[in-house]
């Protein structure tokens, strides 16, 4: 392969890729809940706020995030298999900027950094893995002890 057609083939990925990503983040839509409850350094949210209700149907979301007032960065909670939970903190552990949370991974807009929902890094420059947050749950609420 030539040069040019290197150059070529490269741009074309580029763009395939920035179109596919695009594409993947206008069908989903990040929900902020705002009704949660902090208490002696645990935040507690209702379980029902993974139901979300789309022209009709009812949806579970495989994440929510939440931003305590006090905290620069929110944080993602995710619903894994077996009714486990996994609370990350969206500050990327390469140089700080905030992370863009899919269902499947996390994202740096910075340096591309890329993460796993257990806050593990998946694609570098990022070595470290996510601060992540022990969670318990009961038959209604999450609970994230916050410190």
């Amino acid at each position: 392969m030539n040069r040019r057609d290197f150059i070529h083939t490269s741009c074309l990925t580029c763009a395939a890729s920035v179109g596919i990503l695009s594409l993947l983040q206008s069908c989903t839509t990040n929900k902020y809940v705002s009704n949660f409850k902090i208490d002696q350094k645990k935040l507690s949210v209702k379980r029902a706020e993974f139901t979300v209700v789309k022209k009709g149907k009812t949806i579970q979301q495989k994440f929510i995030l939440l931003k305590p007032e006090t905290s620069p960065f929110p944080i993602a909670l995710y619903q894994l298999p077996n009714d486990q939970f996994k609370a990350l903190y969206l500050e990327c552990s390469h140089q700080g900027c905030e992370l863009n949370p899919y269902e499947t991974a996390l994202v740096c807009p910075c340096h591309g950094a890329e993460f796993n929902t257990k806050g593990e890094v998946t694609q570098g420059p990022a070595e470290a893995s996510l601060k992540t947050f022990v969670t318990s749950s009961d038959a209604e609420n999450v609970y994230i002890q916050l410190a």
